[in-house]
């Protein structure tokens, strides 16, 4: 989520933000991001136009902010949390994701589309690669003291690894090359190719047959993958 600032942290504007980001993502569940208008998502909101931009300062930063939410919503899903910790949360937390492009798919093209073109001081104030980044390290965290991965696995040039390689294949969707059902599964391929290296035998094994399930044309090893990852994770 945006930091926000100045006179507009106070408690009232900080409920009128999250009223703006709650109504923003209901209208985008009926309708593109081209065909609203600021005054349509002021008026649902209950704030003036003025104050819709100052908090989000244009219709690009507003998109911004509810992608942000969006991802932030999916880290502390049900189906993400109750995940166990560690290697299983991060591609949990894939898996999920990858789903928002399939329920969401103009919202999140139009989502990449200015992500792509922001300043480097709108990535600082919207976090959309440091946040993915910093949670994958914390994961990684718990991996790591679980011995699921090597002892000597430098977890923070991992995690870099893994935002940038989920940012890859988000943005091969964006330009069309991939559909979002290829996404979801190509996005899991890529973290257990980029994870194996550095796994202990176990979390390893796991890995290249959960692997294996992803690029076959078959059902079954799918069910027998999702059975380890149970093991893995008991």
């Amino acid at each position: 989520m945006a930091k926000i600032r100045g006179r507009y942290a106070s408690p009232a504007q900080a409920e009128r933000r999250k009223r703006i980001l709650r109504e923003t993502l209901k209208l985008l569940q009926e309708e593109p991001p081209a065909e609203f208008s600021m005054a349509q998502i002021a008026d649902l909101s209950e704030v003036s136009t003025k104050t819709l931009y100052n908090l989000f300062k244009s219709r690009s930063g507003l998109l911004l902010a509810a992608a942000a939410q969006t991802r932030a919503d999916t880290q502390s899903s049900a189906n993400v949390m109750s995940a166990p910790a560690g290697i299983t949360r991060i591609l949990e937390l894939t898996r999920r994701t990858m789903d928002t492009f399939q329920r969401s798919p103009e919202f999140m093209e139009s989502a990449m589309s200015v992500v792509v073109g922001i300043s480097a001081e709108e990535e600082t104030e919207y976090h959309r690669v440091g946040m993915t980044q910093k949670w994958f390290h914390e994961a990684l965290l718990v991996a790591k003291s679980e011995d699921q991965l090597l002892p000597d696995t430098d977890c923070i040039e991992l995690s870099q690894l893994l935002a940038a390689s989920q940012w890859g294949v988000t943005l091969m969707w964006q330009k069309g090359i991939i559909s979002a059902e290829t996404l979801r599964r190509q996005a899991v391929i890529k973290h257990c190719l980029d994870l194996m290296p550095f796994c202990r035998r176990e979390t390893r094994n796991w890995l290249n047959d959960l692997l294996g399930s992803l690029t076959t044309t078959t059902q079954k090893p799918v069910g027998n993958a999702r059975a380890l990852e149970a093991r893995l994770a008991s």
